[in-house]
């Protein structure tokens, strides 16, 4: 019998793999990335330490229209994290086909996450993904209902786990009595889809831009985001490495209209300003319009604005950037503009996050009347 596991590398994914394979199951683990969250380093790692074979796979365009338009809504941030775990499952469902393995196993825990993993929510997954009964929570399948497997005797229910809540101190000991893991992976950051300090990149994004493209993932990563207006907002570098990013921003050609600004006689921040003023990939000798021009003097003086005044005050003839648009480079002067100093960068909220804390034994979910007898010690 084989399955599909789920494989992030965390702890409840190394849990499942190897409790599926304590009752002889082939696992074949799967770990998919998305653009805001990329694990499969970790992923390949875990999964030669347990001996299960990995095949990792990347969501492409169809993620980002998922994040613009999620069926089942955010999460306390701009986390759809249902419409996630439903496509995760569905990618997995159509590796089980290729392979011809006989169920989808995840690592997820009831009650451990409130926006993803409590009773309604998982019964959900599996209606969506069109798994049904062959979607498998083996760290919590003696508190659900009884799946195909367990029903046709393939899996021993009585071997499987009933843990609950949002506890890692249980799961902790089992990893370590019933497997002898003596590596433990701490709590992942996760997807910054999630994170205070993201979010209002994100929804600025997901504002003013429809269809949002990957490429538009990627130019959240990097250095300040400062809206110009509608129709415009800049990336300005803080390190060489944002720098860096915004060259390659700049270079991919399935990038949004976009011109990009490098300091040309002085040390200072690089600056992507993404507008549809600016033309497309590779167009040689393009038009500036007047507003993309006032675009471009509005971004040279951002970057005035974050780079050090002594190292372009001096700068021979007044400090320039070299500016490229489509195809072309030319030298324009940039000056500092008071005006330019009040756009404020796109950042997470003043206010303290609210938190609230589990209680060490949390099971925030009773068990079905005919499992309420199987819990055991965990």
């Amino acid at each position: 019998m084989k399955a599909i596991v789920l494989f992030s590398g965390g702890l409840d994914s190394i849990l499942a793999a190897c409790l599926l394979k304590s009752q002889g199951v082939e696992v074949v683990g799967l770990n998919m990335v998305t653009p805001f969250h990329d694990c499969s380093k970790e992923s390949i790692e875990r999964a030669k330490e347990i001996g299960i074979e990995l095949v990792v796979r990347h969501f492409g365009e169809e993620y980002m229209q998922l994040l613009a338009r999620p069926k089942w809504g955010y999460g306390a941030n701009v986390n759809p994290c249902l419409d996630c775990r439903v496509a995760m499952c569905r990618e997995a469902k159509k590796l089980m086909e290729e392979i011809g393995a006989d169920f989808v196993a995840t690592g997820e825990v009831s009650g451990q996450r409130p926006n993803s993993q409590k009773m309604h929510q998982l019964a959900l997954i599996s209606r969506e993904s069109e798994l049904g009964g062959k979607l498998v929570r083996p760290l919590s399948a003696r508190v659900l209902p009884r799946t195909e497997m367990e029903a046709d005797g393939k899996l021993d229910r009585e071997k499987l786990r009933s843990f609950t809540g949002r506890s890692r101190t249980k799961l902790v000991a089992y990893a370590r009595q019933a497997f002898g893991l003596k590596t433990i992976p701490q709590p992942s950051t996760g997807c910054v889809l999630c994170e205070n300090s993201y979010a209002p990149r994100v929804r600025d994004m997901l504002k003013h831009k429809e269809n949002p493209t990957i490429w538009d993932a990627k130019a959240l990563a990097w250095g300040r985001r400062l809206r110009i207006d509608e129709n415009a907002y800049c990336v300005v570098g803080r390190r060489l490495t944002d720098c860096q990013a915004l060259d390659a921003l700049f270079a991919d050609p399935a990038r949004s209209r976009c011109v990009l600004l490098s300091p040309d006689n002085y040390m200072g921040a690089s600056v992507l300003l993404v507008t549809d003023e600016a033309p497309e990939f590779g167009v040689e000798n393009p038009e500036i319009s007047e507003k993309l021009e006032s675009y471009i003097q509005t971004a040279g003086a951002l970057s005035l604005r974050f780079s050090n005044p002594e190292k372009y005050s001096s700068a021979p003839g007044g400090p320039a950037c070299r500016v490229y648009v489509g195809a072309t480079k030319i030298l324009v002067p940039v000056r500092e503009d008071p005006e330019a100093d009040k756009i404020a960068v796109i950042m997470e909220s003043n206010e303290p996050e609210k938190k609230k804390e589990a209680k060490p034994d949390e099971a925030p979910e009773s068990a079905p009347a005919e499992d309420a007898s199987e819990r055991d010690s965990e």
